[in-house]
């Protein structure tokens, strides 16, 4: 049902500089509600990733925009039921709300902090991580409660998951090697699993490092080692039950598995399935 009550100018300045697009919802413009919410999701994203600020624009832009339309407008132009401030506030919350639960327990991005996995992922690159279906869930970096299984068939050997070390609070993102139970020795030649030793093939050299392409489970993907780095001693290790064991791509410049131990499942956020190179 329409009302006649005109929008309020103080309104429409406080909902454009914190709601931002869903104003327009206020001031009975829906068809500018969608292109300017598209727009801000964009540039919310590329402020995630560039950090540049550009959202800041919006709080300038749409109060403008609002009180333009308002002083254009007619004093009593009919209004529908979506331009009451508390339904333009219950939008606003249900949109975060849902934005929350996708990121606490289905897909959530994370910046790759460190070269420990070099070549396939670098400094500044964004990786998307599937998180349905693990024991930890966590929303912006911080556990939930109520976690205490993981679906063994989400770890597959070969793969990149992004897990919390044991007694470690800070985000790694490895590739599992080794599975509960495994036996797994680090030698100079390359990595053996249970005896057998996993299938590596030189890609390339340069002055300062050998790209090989490694193979386990059927998965092949890169890894490199450093023509400076000291020798490698042969080191063997056994992992736990309910434990995983996980290694950098870069493999001489790698805090992992080999130093800190293998990963409890219910220490594991989810698996990479997607990067946004940097």
């Amino acid at each position: 049902m329409a009302t006649v009550r005109p929008p309020k100018i103080w309104i429409a300045v406080i909902l454009g500089i914190f709601l931002q697009p869903f104003v327009f919802l206020y001031v009975n413009r829906p068809r500018l509600f969608w292109p300017y919410l598209l727009a801000a999701l964009v540039v919310a994203a590329v402020d995630w990733y560039l950090v540049l600020g550009l959202h800041l624009l919006f709080s300038l832009i749409c109060p403008l925009h609002a009180c333009w339309i308002i002083r254009r407008g007619k004093s009593l132009q009919p209004r529908r039921w979506y331009s009451r401030v508390w339904v333009v506030i219950g939008f606003y919350l249900g949109l975060m709300l849902g934005v929350m639960l996708v990121r606490a327990f289905l897909y959530e991005p994370y910046a790759v902090p460190s070269a420990s996995m070099h070549p396939t992922l670098v400094e500044g690159d964004v990786v998307i991580v599937q998180k349905w279906g693990f024991a930890q869930g966590a929303l912006f970096g911080h556990a939930l409660p109520g976690a205490e299984a993981v679906a063994p068939e989400r770890l597959q050997r070969g793969e990149v998951y992004v897990f919390y070390p044991a007694e470690r609070d800070e985000l790694y993102v490895k590739r599992l090697m080794a599975l509960p139970g495994d036996v797994i020795a680090i030698t100079e030649h390359g990595v053996v699993i249970n005896g057998e030793r996993l299938t590596s093939q030189r890609l390339s050299d340069t002055d300062s490092l050998s790209l090989y392409a490694e193979t386990a489970e059927g998965e092949s993907y890169r890894i490199q080692y450093l023509k400076d780095a000291p020798p490698r001693e042969t080191r063997t290790f056994r992992v736990p039950e309910g434990r995983y064991f996980f290694l950098g791509d870069n493999r001489d410049n790698s805090d992992d598995s080999r130093h800190w131990g293998s990963v409890p499942a219910e220490r594991i956020v989810g698996e990479v399935v997607a990067v946004v190179p940097n």
